[in-house]
């Protein structure tokens, strides 16, 4: 097989999996960007959530006993 060839080969089999994702999105009731959009809002509730329990694990550092 020659590169060229073997270059074709590996687009061809990415566009497949690309295919094949898209299906499975598509079932899933998602066209296009929606995928992106809902990944973005599901990690920044994460991020609130983070930013919260870190905050408050940094008042319960700053009420601890003073020396």
């Amino acid at each position: 097989m020659t590169k060229k060839q073997s270059k074709v080969d590996l687009g061809i089999a990415s566009y497949r999996s690309w295919q094949k994702e898209n299906k499975k999105l598509e079932a899933m009731g998602m066209h296009g960007a929606d995928y992106y959009v809902k990944r973005v809002e599901i990690l920044e509730a994460k991020v609130k959530r983070l930013e919260k329990k870190l905050k408050a694990n940094k008042v319960k550092q700053d009420i601890g006993w003073e020396e």
